[in-house]
């Protein structure tokens, strides 16, 4: 009886790392063939970004050490967080795919730690290459962010900033990039291809030259992590780990 399971087992193809982890799915993650392409991707992001445009929300916030400019900053956050987020749920309702479907399946634990460790790298690499780059480039303009951080005056704001960037910030972020914009460039262009690309895409839209490299290798790190879990949430660990980190750095040189 046990070697007809075996049998049954290696006949399908698949161990588990090729599962979906958590859902009981035989469904592959990242998606092979995603319902979705990169255009309709693309033209979600183009659709929210019309919608902030009236409101002002694409502008750098103003103001950042005053309490008026800081809660400011704070509501354009969450709630460019929730355009993405109605966004995406419509787009996969149309689809009729189910979230499962952008990697937002529970990993093993040891993906998990994958994501802390991923994160903490990012911070250090990232950061000695951003000063590797300020020598030969200059000193961006800082971003509205770390202004923020730096214009804190109480421990509630930080806890807030904390939460911005180390939860809400990174699970838009990854949603849309690893999620959406990935699967139908690793369809088109094989993994390899498709990890640059996506990591193209996640510093090219961030609009910051200077800082599109350090952006670039950061987003092709964080698409391996999605890749190699075969779940979104140990790329989302990673991308808040690093933020976080950033920001308490921010705080303690403040």
């Amino acid at each position: 009886m046990r070697k007809r399971v075996e049998s049954k087992t290696k006949g399908t193809g698949l161990n588990a790392a090729d599962r979906t982890q958590g859902t009981g799915s035989m469904d592959k993650l990242p998606p092979r063939h995603p319902s979705w392409n990169l255009w309709q991707g693309l033209f979600l992001i183009l659709l929210v970004n019309l919608v902030e445009l009236p409101m002002g929300w694409l502008k750098a916030s103003e103001n950042l050490d005053t309490l008026d400019g800081f809660l400011h900053f704070l509501a354009v956050g969450l709630g460019e967080g929730l355009l993405y987020l109605g966004a995406i749920l419509v787009l996969m309702r149309l689809l009729r795919q189910p979230l499962k479907g952008l990697g937002l399946v529970k990993p093993r634990l040891g993906f998990w730690i994958l994501g802390i460790i991923v994160g903490i790298f990012l911070f250090v690499s990232i950061g000695l290459l951003g000063n590797l780059l300020i020598k030969f480039l200059g000193t961006p303009a800082p971003q509205s962010f770390t202004e923020a951080v730096k214009g804190v005056k109480y421990g509630w704001q930080f806890l807030l900033l904390i939460l911005l960037g180390g939860v809400i910030a990174p699970l838009k972020e990854e949603m849309i990039f690893r999620g959406l914009i990935y699967p139908p460039l690793r369809q088109a262009y094989g993994r390899g291809r498709g990890m640059l690309l996506t990591g193209v895409f996640f510093a090219a839209l961030h609009f910051d030259l200077v800082r599109f490299l350090p952006l670039f290798i950061g987003g092709v790190i964080l698409t391996w992590v999605y890749e190699r879990s075969g779940s979104l949430w140990p790329a989302v660990l990673a991308h808040g780990t690093w933020n976080v980190l950033m920001a308490l750095a921010l705080w303690v040189q403040r």
